[in-house]
């Protein structure tokens, strides 16, 4: 049931707003609202049991020590800095923080000491579930947003993060783009098309292909190009490692995106009108990949890698893969954590649809670090 004081505020905005609002607010307004939204007031649920939608995280601990592996590697590449500091940013409840956290401070070594762990959560719900999980580690601070972080060595971290960005949608007349905008009927609430009134959005249209079908939808992401300048100004040196679902290169106008791909999901159950049930579900759109790579760039980080998640994980696993030998010779843990890999790596499913790009400041690489050591499709398909 769609939150009544949630649905008011939006047809008030409209009404405010002469009949309508860019979708890009809507968005904003039903995941970000701080009463009502759907992050910003705790509605959230991850996981395969109970929740809206699962995660890499959601299939056991084994994504957050292999994480960890990638950190450890990171902080030998930087020289073995005395502080060397893991941001995470969109930690949900801190389940990934506390897999990775277990994998690092159990091992009482000189990584373990160098370590300090930050994250960035605006939503006080969520600092409280996650200062529940993690009240076991000396190490772990909080800040509400970017700008609050001071400069750092070290790695930010985020899973599932940048696809919860609010976005502009927009569709193609044959001739331009137009922005799809959010009216209502008689209080229902439905998609108008208008003419782009925003000059920066203008100027982001113009760089879209001119050449596709009638009809074609694209969603625009103009929040990218401040988290990464943000991101290039705190980071003195290091890396950033992000990860979700998204395309690269032609594969963003392939035919089967016409319709583009903003989607709803409650209760794993996948919508695709996004406007139903405002507050109540989770709204997405994929990562463009190709765009976060060249804006990047101008910003000044260095692309380090970029492949979906089979082959990331393949090449960040390698040694305990190795360790393991006789597979069939394992612990009912050692075993468990194979199905979980098995399925993080199924090309059907997550292996393929989940990208990872590696950002780097400062950052030698000299040989490719692990978990893109086997990358695919490549840095060349951005």
């Amino acid at each position: 049931m769609e939150s009544k004081d949630l649905h008011h505020e939006i047809l008030q905005e409209i009404s405010a707003g002469g009949g309508v609002i860019p979708f890009r607010r809507f968005m904003e307004m039903a995941l970000y609202h701080p009463d009502h939204g759907y992050y910003a007031s705790g509605k959230a649920r991850v996981g395969k049991e109970g929740g809206d939608f699962f995660t890499s995280v959601s299939l056991g601990a084994i994504y957050g020590r292999i994480l960890a592996s990638i950190c450890r590697e990171v902080w030998e590449r930087l020289g073995s800095p005395e502080e060397f500091t893991i941001v995470e940013q969109g930690a949900n409840d801190g389940t990934m923080a506390a897999d990775i956290l277990g994998a690092i401070c159990g091992a009482g070594d000189e990584f373990s000491r160098s370590l300090r762990f930050l994250i960035i959560e605006p939503f006080a719900v969520n600092v409280s579930k996650q200062q529940k999980k993690l009240r076991v580690y000396p190490n772990v601070a909080w800040v509400s947003s970017l700008a609050e972080l001071t400069s750092f060595t070290g790695i930010h971290l985020s899973n599932e993060l940048l696809d919860a960005f609010p976005v502009h949608s927009l569709r193609w007349d044959g001739k331009k783009w137009e922005e799809e905008s959010v009216g209502q009927e008689r209080g229902k609430l439905l998609w108008i098309t208008r003419p782009i009134a925003s000059e920066s959005l203008n100027a982001l249209a113009k760089e879209l292909p001119a050449d596709l079908p009638l009809g074609f939808r694209v969603e625009v992401n103009p929040e990218v190009q401040a988290w990464l300048s943000h991101l290039h100004e705190k980071l003195r040196r290091g890396v950033v490692l992000t990860i979700d679902y998204g395309q690269s290169g032609q594969d963003r106008y392939a035919p089967h995106r016409a319709d583009g791909t903003l989607l709803a999901f409650k209760k794993h159950e996948r919508f695709n009108d996004p406007l139903t049930d405002a507050g109540e579900r989770d709204i997405t759109a994929q990562v463009d990949f190709t765009t976060l790579a060249r804006t990047a760039r101008e910003i000044g980080f260095e692309v380090l890698g970029y492949s979906d998640q089979h082959h990331f994980l393949v090449g960040a696993a390698e040694s305990w893969l190795r360790s393991l030998a006789d597979f069939s010779d394992q612990s009912d843990a050692a075993r468990k954590e194979l199905r979980a890999l098995q399925a993080l790596l199924n090309p059907g499913s997550m292996g393929i649809q989940f990208k990872a790009i590696g950002l780097g400041k400062d950052f030698s690489m000299g040989e490719p670090l692990s978990c893109f050591k086997y990358q695919r499709p490549g840095i060349e398909a951005l």
